[in-house]
C-alpha cells in the first residue's frame, strides 16, 4: 500500500506538495525578516536540506523527516549571532527537538506531533539565548 505507515495513517501527496510549494516562503521570510547576508543562497541550501533530510528520515515517519528539515532550515537561514560555534548549538537544539518529538509520538501521538511543529524552531531561539548566555558569563 504506497504511502501507508505500521500504524496505517496515510500521507496525502497533496499535502505534501504543499508543504513543498509554501517552505520557500518561510525560509525566506525567516532570513529577510533577521537581516541575514545572502538569504536567497541561504534558502536554497535550506531546501535542498528540507528535501534531503526529509526524505532520509521519512523513512521512519514523515512527520519526524519535516520537523527535522524544517528545524535545519531555520538554523542555516535565521541571521547568525556573533557567537563561536552557534550553528553546532542550533543543530543540537534540533537533534533534540527531533529526539523529544520521535519520544513523545511513541508514547502520546497527539503531543508528539505538535512538539514536531512547534519545537525545532523554538530550539534555535533556545541555542542562541544559550550561546548569548555563555558569551555574558565568560566575559
Amino acid at each position: 500500500m504506497s504511502g501507508e505507515g505500521e500504524s496505517g495513517a496515510v500521507v496525502d501527496p497533496s499535502l505534501v506538495a504543499l508543504a513543498l510549494l509554501i517552505s520557500p516562503l518561510v525560509f525566506l521570510s525567516v532570513g529577510l525578516i533577521s537581516r541575514r547576508p545572502g538569504t536567497v543562497r541561504r534558502v536554497v541550501r535550506a531546501m535542498g536540506l528540507l528535501v534531503v533530510v526529509g526524505l532520509a528520515l521519512g523513512l521512519l515517519s514523515p512527520i519526524v523527516g519535516a520537523a527535522a528539515g524544517f528545524g535545519i532550515g531555520i538554523a542555516i537561514t535565521l541571521n547568525m549571532p556573533p557567537f563561536e560555534g552557534q550553528l553546532a548549538r542550533r543543530l543540537v537544539g534540533v537533534g533534540l527537538a527531533v529526539a523529544y518529538m520521535v519520544l513523545m509520538l511513541v508514547l502520546i501521538p497527539p503531543a508528539g506531533v505538535l512538539a514536531g511543529a512547534l519545537l525545532p524552531g523554538a530550539m534555535v531561539g533556545f541555542a542562541d539565548e544559550y550561546g548569548a548566555w555563555r558569551e555574558a558569563r565568560s566575559r
